[in-house]
């Protein structure tokens, strides 16, 4: 079907894979002369695969150069890589190892390798510093770890963000914040834009499984502590087949129920790496029917034709970039990567895809023309283009009903001359972020789907290094560099 390049999991030697279709799911098989075969799931259906492909509008613009790898450096000499197509959509920044729960799923850790990093906020300020000063310039920056919440400058780390002009997210186990409601308060003054939520379950069994302990009742804390510091929250969920993908419906109702505050539920297949690297049975685990589940579990409100690869939005980007003082980078990850959309929820909580609101194949065939020849057309006639899009596009029956007409009207009008977030007013109270971003590991690894990342690590020597290539390659040699010295 395609073949790829990947590396050994045991040597990390690269190694040559042959991507193949077998009863309906698409395999990934590679040979180590050493270590022999290893055979991974890469999706779960090539249907869903196909439909992704057709919508990686990416690959209609200049920016993209076919799918050949073979560099010789790819994937080990990232940040001098000249073969990287995207640019950094979020920069990650590992504030700590320290963390208040070990995890049996942690990608973050090696149990052989437990290091103590933790760069000062000197270090951190002079990272932020230089992601600022790239062209374009990363709109957002996602502080993690460990437990970003364990440092006690954290709000000084985040405030130092805000002033330069990043969108800044916590990635956080939530239990600092349960345990003192006023730390919210804290961050919110510093700058904070959203908390990105561990949320696994409804159910305090698979906490117990997965993460030790009982810890519902503290997200469901979290998740009222960021309501009343009006701190936006979009909920992680690591999924794991056989264990919690049975609760992706509910998991969507709960977001669903609480879009006053929730901007977005992200499910994350288990990746098997860090401490989850040797996990038993693990590709009975490996978690990829994502969208099939979604249209299953909802009675079909959400179907799986209803998700796109983020790369959809490539052509719009392109357009908006016309009228910002500083544009943002695409959004050009591999349609592999993973599936989105936008749900808007109705008065009686029913679920409501975007594309049901707008002719997703009509809209995106007209734009990306436009978008093809954005250099040459002035704002006025971008506009315009955009505008007519939209308006040939929309269900208007639908439209009336949910939203109604001069709401639109206003908020159409908003984004066009203002476009940001927050000019879609409220309506975004309606409306949160559906998706399943698929982390690579070290056994289905795919160098072709790397090369696009969009999410990237920054280290304190200023190297910056793919999400999955880091995970899987790097970042065991970064915090061996920069760890801080042994206590005597």
């Amino acid at each position: 079907m395609s073949e790829t390049e990947s590396i050994c999991p045991i040597c990390q030697k690269k190694l040559r894979v042959e991507v193949a279709e077998e009863n309906g799911k698409v395999i990934m098989t590679k040979k180590c002369s050493e270590h022999g075969v290893f055979r991974s799931v890469h999706w779960q259906s090539l249907k869903t695969m196909r439909y992704a492909e057709d919508f990686d509008l990416f690959k209609y613009f200049d920016e993209a150069d076919g799918e050949t790898v073979s560099v010789s450096g790819c994937p080990y000499m990232c940040s001098s890589c000249e073969s990287h197509v995207s640019d950094t959509v979020i920069g990650v920044i590992d504030l700590t190892k320290r963390c208040n729960l070990k995890c049996s799923i942690c990608f973050a850790t090696f149990p052989e390798h437990e290091v103590a990093y933790e760069p000062s906020k000197e270090e951190i300020v002079k990272i932020l510093t230089f992601l600022s000063q790239r062209n374009p310039k990363p709109p957002a920056i996602l502080f993690s770890g460990g437990e970003p919440l364990m440092r006690s400058d954290i709000a000084e780390i985040i405030s130092a963000a805000h002033q330069l002009k990043f969108m800044t997210i916590l990635a956080t186990n939530g239990l600092p914040m349960a345990k003192s409601p006023e730390l919210a308060a804290k961050l919110k003054k510093s700058g904070l834009n959203i908390v990105y939520l561990q949320f696994d379950s409804l159910d305090d069994g698979f906490y117990e499984k997965i993460r030790g302990k009982k810890l519902l009742a503290d997200k469901l804390k979290v998740v009222e502590i960021c309501r009343k510091y009006d701190i936006e929250i979009i909920l992680v969920t690591t999924l794991i087949q056989s264990f919690n993908d049975v609760e992706t419906g509910r998991l969507i109702r709960f977001a669903a129920e609480n879009t006053d505050i929730i901007r977005g539920l992200i499910f994350q297949p288990v990746a098997f790496t860090g401490r989850a690297t040797d996990m038993p049975d693990r590709e009975n685990h490996r978690s990829w029917r994502f969208a099939e589940d979604t249209e299953a579990q909802t009675g079909g409100e959400i179907a799986a034709a209803d998700l796109f690869p983020l790369s959809v939005m490539v052509p719009p980007i392109k357009i908006m970039s016309k009228f910002m003082k500083k544009p943002w980078p695409l959004f050009s990850c591999s349609p592999y990567c993973g599936l989105v959309n936008w749900v808007y929820v109705s008065k009686d909580l029913k679920l409501i895809p975007i594309n049901h609101f707008v002719d997703f194949k009509k809209f995106f065939k007209s734009i990306t023309k436009t978008a093809q020849s954005v250099e040459s057309k002035g704002k006025l006639s971008l506009l315009s283009s955009l505008f007519i899009a939209a308006m040939q596009s929309l269900n208007w029956p639908l439209v009336t009903k949910e939203i109604g007409f001069f709401t639109l009207m206003k908020t159409v009008l908003r984004m066009h001359v203002f476009p940001s977030y927050a000019s879609l007013g409220p309506v975004r109270r309606r409306v949160f972020l559906l998706g399943c971003m698929a982390f690579m590991d070290s056994y289905n690894l795919d160098l072709n789907r790397l090369k696009r990342c969009v999410i990237h690590y920054a280290t304190p020597d200023l190297k910056i290094i793919p999400f999955c290539a880091y995970n899987n390659i790097h970042r065991v040699d970064v915090e061996e560099k920069h760890k801080l010295p042994e206590k005597t």
